[in-house]
């Protein structure tokens, strides 16, 4: 009965790191629309991230202390996380974030197609996915008034997914990283994080203010909860409940969430050939998940 609880917790956090995760655009974008830099914006994000979950820490007594093998796992996770962040973000200024965020998702494609280089030929309905993937990645990158959309957008976002990739197949795989507690994980990650920024912001020189106004500050909080810390602690115990396979069916609700948000929030297009681009990559990410034994 332990083991099904814990499938039926893990299938449950899956679905939660999906929505909150999918939230990036609705706290990220008022922001960056107001003129702050996507970098400072991120060194905010889990500069506030890390400092709630270590007051949480210590209030809880949750442990904190880990090896120093596990310290370097997670130092590479959190830079893996961390240039997701900041691909993802930078694209959404080029790029509609909905349609980001569905393109973002073909990540699963992307290891089928690396993992070639080392000899590991996709089957059949691997090819069909990878097809119905790349067509609905077409269609996303076609503007309503005819022509593509940015170039650069695609790109950051095909830099995002290899980087979101690594993160769950690391997390999934790695021993040392799975005796973490999901907690601890997710705070050094957090503080890895903020390291980086800090440092590409030359060490504090560039970085920018958050406007000074109250929507703004709730908009880097809620960045820092939702799409931050919640999608993050609950990403890793899908993943380690479920695995990394049942994790990313149930990030479908990633692409589905931003989309939703973007299009009621934002007044982005949604058009047919959106729909369309969206149906086709649902499809072959479920298609070559469900159909592929390993």
């Amino acid at each position: 009965m332990k083991a099904k609880k814990g499938l039926h917790w893990g299938y449950l956090a899956g679905i939660v790191s999906g929505i909150t995760y999918g939230m990036n655009p609705l706290f990220g974008k008022p922001v960056l629309n107001k003129g702050l830099d996507v970098n400072s914006l991120l060194f905010y994000r889990y500069g506030v991230a890390t400092l709630l979950m270590l007051a949480f820490m210590l209030v809880a007594k949750k442990q904190i202390r880990i090896s120093w093998k596990q310290f370097g796992l997670t130092a590479i996770l959190g830079i893996l996380f961390t240039g997701c962040s900041i691909t993802l973000f930078e694209a959404y200024q080029f790029i509609d974030t909905g349609i980001a965020t569905s393109i973002l998702y073909v990540y699963p494609i992307m290891v089928a197609l690396i993992m070639m280089i080392f000899g590991q030929f996709p089957s059949w309905k691997t090819w069909i996915s990878i097809f119905a993937g790349v067509v609905g990645a077409v269609l996303l990158s076609v503007k309503a008034e005819g022509g593509f959309i940015d170039w650069r957008g695609i790109v950051l976002v095909v830099a995002s997914g290899l980087c979101y990739t690594l993160f769950i197949v690391i997390v999934n795989i790695s021993k040392q990283v799975k005796a973490i507690p999901n907690l601890t994980l997710t705070f050094y990650c957090f503080f890895i994080g903020s390291l980086m920024l800090f440092a590409l912001s030359g060490f504090g020189i560039r970085l920018n203010p958050v406007p000074n106004d109250v929507w703004s500050w709730l908009d880097v909080l809620g960045l820092a909860v939702l799409p931050t810390a919640v999608a993050t602690i609950t990403l890793a115990a899908s993943s380690k409940a479920v695995g990394a396979t049942k994790t990313s069916i149930l990030g479908i609700l990633e692409p589905l969430t931003a989309i939703a948000i973007g299009t009621m929030v934002f007044e982005e297009k949604f058009t047919l050939t959106v729909a369309i681009g969206v149906a086709l990559i649902l499809f072959a990410i479920l298609f070559m998940i469900l159909t592929e034994k390993k």
